[in-house]
């Protein structure tokens, strides 16, 4: 192996080790204050507690409404993904297959809104009159108009690769427009679609701002939010609140750990095709 080459490697194994501590720092800093008392936890350093308190927990469970939590991000965050799913890949299909200045212009639209900024304060609006403010369909639509143009990106690529000629087999064979897409197209974007899973659910799971500006009632809130259960007069009682964020990840870790493979082998075979 020449000195470039080693040098070359090293370089990425350091590269490697500084993107592994960015991550992992933050995560160990909040699995040590979780069982800190509540004093020690305000000083939030590395340093190990003095005595453990793993009922911090338990504690962070019952008084955090976990359950109630857990229902509404899971509800939330599976609706978008399913939606994100089928209208993405099925918009991306006809917008790739049936070009025309209509179809151009929508996905350059599609697109721009990758870096327009959102603005809650017309969203709220446009939300109250629709009376879809007190309700879940509200936070999903926002939700699932986030998603889109990134996801359409994706799809749009690995579309492209997708030879035209299974098209027009399956139109020989006299099936129609949304059939053929979903038993022959559909099964070759697995995936993508399975990065789009991955990514979208961690992301609508995550989201925090959506529900604390879209979401009136306590009663809504996903997991994100309720760290507010344990706000105190002047503060945060921290190690509840590092208990509940280490509970909170369990899923994402779950659903991440399970698709990892996907999410770079997808959207580099999309960049391939694309």
């Amino acid at each position: 192996m020449s000195n470039r080459k080693k040098i070359l490697q090293l370089g990425t194994y350091f590269v490697a080790i500084i993107v592994f501590l960015i991550y992992i720092v933050p995560f160990l800093l909040i699995l040590i204050t979780s069982v800190k008392s509540e004093a020690e936890s305000k000083i939030m350093d590395f340093t190990l507690p003095s005595t453990f308190h793993f009922e911090n927990f338990i504690t962070s469970f019952n008084e955090g409404q976990i359950w109630r939590g857990l229902t509404n991000g899971l509800f939330v965050s599976v609706t978008v993904t399913f939606l994100t799913v089928i209208l993405c890949s099925y918009s991306a299909f006809i917008m790739q297959r049936h070009r025309s200045r209509f179809t151009s212009f929508t996905y350059k639209y599609l697109l721009a809104g990758m870096i327009a900024p959102f603005s809650f304060i017309p969203a709220i609006k446009l939300l109250q009159i629709l009376h879809m403010g007190n309700n879940f369909s509200g936070l999903i639509m926002v939700d699932l108009a986030s998603q889109i143009p990134f996801t359409i990106l994706i799809y749009y690529s690995f579309v492209h690769g997708i030879p035209r000629e299974l098209d027009d087999a399956a139109n020989v064979d006299g099936t129609g427009p949304i059939r053929m897409f979903f038993q022959v197209i559909f099964p070759l974007l697995m995936p993508v679609v399975s990065t789009n899973i991955v990514l979208t659910f961690t992301n609508i799971w995550n989201d925090f701002g959506n529900v604390l500006f879209l979401v009136p009632k306590s009663s809504m809130w996903t997991m994100p939010m309720g760290v507010f259960n344990f706000q105190q007069l002047y503060s945060y009682n921290y190690a509840l609140v590092c208990a509940y964020i280490t509970i909170a990840l369990i899923p994402v870790l779950i659903i991440y750990l399970l698709g990892q493979k996907y999410i770079i082998s997808g959207m580099t075979t999309g960049a391939v095709k694309g």
